[in-house]
């Protein structure tokens, strides 16, 4: 079993925890304790439910000021006043490409995400929208911080800021008001905020609608990796991502918005495991040497951060799967990408895939949903059977891996045997997600291919 420490990596004053998966020989009671605490299990073990969460914990406007001929980023204002010291490191998520600015790239338009985490493994999440500011010619960010991952709701979101941006600073901090009173919609729902409109000077409604498919998919559109992947390509990362390697993916300043997209999009195809190791979906320069660190990682880099440190990637014995999406090319790789699934596994993923692809239409819930029932389905075959393997662990239901894995369907054998040493195995294993939320999907994805014959010979 592994086990997380926090990793630091330091520059421009500033620093971030990482959680940094170690080999084996932590205790399962360890575990147990730095277990990051998603809202999707607090439900699940009887702790504060969804309804009840702060519809965000704040928002934070941060600007570039100059400094010895460069811009560094710095926090305006938030909002409302953070009650404990905000991390330092946080401008640098918001302006990843801060030494990139200049008055022909500003990237005002972009919008992007990422993650931050801390040394109890807990995340949070960063929504940003980059806008002009309103007294320079200079961009700002503005950046929700929120422990959901829900990048479809709080875009609705910062597009309404966006849109007041434009009329005053008065109208976004009048919006906010009211925004801080409200809790997380559940999927499906909405929640109404009360505004005064600075322009007729008449109290008006907004209303913020969460969609209905839960956390699972509510941060992604999966549809976008097509945009910029073969379909060979997203299955090979689709594995690594499964076996908790050491995966990068890099492009240039020019495609923020892509890049922390496809990053995120990649944690979310694994479903019900969960990305444990380290996740970075934007990595700022100033912790450019992230990407040397020994141990599984999946990031988001800037082709331009990446020269900084290219002699020492050209030494590293350990190897790395990194795909540059601007080419359509991995720079490097393990060598064994295409023999990680079994071939009767990896050409139903082909098949499915491409019949997704071939569907794809503008609804981005739809695509996402056609899209994560093809690696859902393949999920369910490898992990499907954990309910025949719950046991008691004083007083606690999870699943007996040394009875759970061989268990497993023969011709996915060798590939769990590889799963098997994976810290997302081990945290599934022991804080299961809700049956009925698996159950369903699995349902809905079998009815929504039950006339299919091809489907009913390769899941069989």
């Amino acid at each position: 079993m592994k086990s997380k420490l926090p990793l630091q990596f330091k520059g421009s004053n500033a620093a971030v925890s990482l959680p940094v998966v170690l080999p084996r020989g932590d205790s399962r009671k360890n575990l147990r304790r730095t277990e990051r605490p998603t809202l999707s299990r607090m439900k699940k073990l009887g702790k504060k439910d969804v309804l009840d969460v702060p519809f965000f914990d704040r928002l934070i406007v941060v600007r570039l000021r100059e400094e010895e001929g460069q811009f560094v980023p710095y926090i305006h204002y938030s909002y409302p006043e953070p009650e404990v010291e905000t991390q330092p490191a946080l401008p640098l998520f918001c302006f990843p490409d801060s030494d990139k600015i200049t008055e022909d790239n500003t990237g005002i338009g972009s919008s992007y995400s990422f993650v931050l985490t801390d040394v109890t493994g807990e995340r949070q999440h960063g929504y940003c929208k980059r806008v002009k500011a309103r007294d320079s010619s200079q961009p700002q960010v503005y950046c929700i911080i929120s422990k959901l991952g829900c990048f479809s709701l709080y875009g609705r979101l910062l597009t309404k800021l966006e849109e007041l941006h434009s009329v005053s600073e008065a109208a976004v901090k009048g919006f906010l008001t009211g925004c801080v009173s409200q809790c997380v919609p559940a999927p499906g729902s909405r929640i109404t905020v009360t505004q005064l409109n600075h322009l007729t000077g008449q109290f008006e409604n907004v209303v913020i609608e969460r969609p209905m498919d839960g956390q699972r998919l509510e941060h992604v559109q999966l549809g976008y990796l097509f945009q910029f992947l073969q379909i060979d390509q997203v299955i090979q990362l689709f594995a690594s991502v499964l076996l908790e390697r050491r995966i990068l993916i890099s492009s240039s300043h020019h495609h923020l918005s892509k890049l922390s997209s496809c990053v995120s999009c990649m944690a979310t195809l694994t479903y019900p495991l969960h990305w444990e190791c380290i996740f970075i979906p934007m990595l700022p320069r100033q912790m450019i040497h992230a990407v040397l660190a020994p141990t599984p990682f999946l990031i988001g880099a800037l082709t331009e951060d990446l020269k900084e440190v290219e002699r020492d990637l050209a030494q590293e014995e350990e190897p790395m799967l990194h795909f540059n999406l601007d080419t359509g090319q991995f720079i490097s790789c393990y060598g064994d990408e295409e023999s990680l699934l079994p071939t009767k596994s990896r050409d139903m993923l082909r098949s499915a895939l491409g019949q997704a692809f071939h569907n794809l239409g503008q609804d981005v819930d739809q695509n996402n949903l056609a899209i994560s029932q093809v690696f859902l389905l393949f999920m369910y075959k490898l992990l499907g059977h954990y309910k025949q393997h719950l046991t008691d662990y004083h007083g606690h239901r999870e699943v007996d891996l040394t009875s759970f894995i061989p268990a497993t369907r023969r011709y996915l054998r060798p590939l769990m045997d590889k799963v098997s040493e994976t810290q997302a195995l081990s945290v599934f294993s022991i804080n299961i997600c809700d049956p009925r939320e698996f159950e369903q999907f699995k349902t809905l994805t079998e009815e929504r291919h039950a006339s299919q014959s091809h489907w009913r010979r390769t899941f069989s």
